[in-house]
């Protein structure tokens, strides 16, 4: 079954960020991926006990933690036996630490702050390909629900999801769409700007909105770059070590004809 309204994607729990299902969408084999298994969303830390609740209903069976080492530091996943799935698979790119400290000093133009996070999308796409292995190996070895979260669920997070909707056969069009959903997370900007309030960073309204939006061109620049530096999603998969049969098993779990 299809969703008939983006917005019929994100699933409300308390205290979640940016929690959204990425099943349910067509396939170029006039199939569709099965709704309800695979889910994607921002750190897990605010979680209240109700919200931790119907997590627990949603059956996920391992849960791909993206974020930095100093990230999980900094705002730990709570100690619930409904988190006790969780991989911790880090991704940290170099450029994202110096955007988050340069963006409140007013060093970069608008444009510029956008470069940057191409740049960002490019580096996650091409130079951290044995963590996205470990993305895919978490996926084909459960039967239960994946989850797969970062920060804000939006920049690792949304090549992982990119990638693994690419391999199921859902078309680019379709892929993009999903990645630009981000921008209808309402508490996304309100949180990020907390949270560097926390760390002592001040930021401007232009600033927050670039790193808590996503454009067109963030994820085309990634999806560039996996099409010029392995030939494209079977290229890509090869170097992630997801042999044929195994897209093949998964297409066959999670695709329905």
């Amino acid at each position: 079954m299809i969703f008939q309204n983006p917005s019929d994607r994100f699933v409300g729990l308390e205290g979640s960020l940016n929690f959204r299902d990425f099943g349910g969408y067509p396939t170029t084999s006039g199939g569709h991926v099965i709704k309800g298994h695979l889910f994607r969303c921002g750190m897990l830390s605010d979680f209240t006990a109700a919200g931790a609740a119907g997590f627990q209903a949603l059956n996920i069976g391992v849960i791909c933690d993206l974020r930095g080492t100093d990230e999980v530091a900094l705002y730990p996943t709570p100690d619930l036996p409904t988190f006790d799935c969780q991989r911790h698979i880090p991704i940290a790119p170099g450029t994202s630490s110096d955007l988050r400290g340069s963006v409140s000093m007013g060093q970069h133009s608008a444009a510029e702050r956008s470069a940057f996070m191409q740049e960002i999308t490019r580096e996650i796409a091409c130079e951290h390909v044995a963590a996205y292995a470990q993305m895919f190996r978490a996926l084909i070895t459960t039967e239960q629900g994946f989850l797969v979260h970062c920060m804000a669920g939006k920049d690792r997070t949304g090549f992982g999801v990119a990638v693994i909707q690419l391999m199921l056969g859902v078309s680019e069009k379709l892929v993009m769409a999903d990645y630009l959903l981000t921008n209808e997370a309402s508490e996304l900007m309100t949180r990020t700007r907390d949270r560097m309030l926390e760390q002592g960073i001040e930021i401007d309204a232009a600033s927050l909105e670039v790193i808590t939006q996503v454009k067109r061109e963030y994820l085309g620049a990634a999806l560039t770059s996996l099409t010029s530096e392995f030939g494209g999603i079977e290229g890509y998969l090869e170097a992630a070590a997801v042999k044929p049969a195994e897209r093949i098993d998964l297409i066959r779990r999670l695709v329905i004809p």
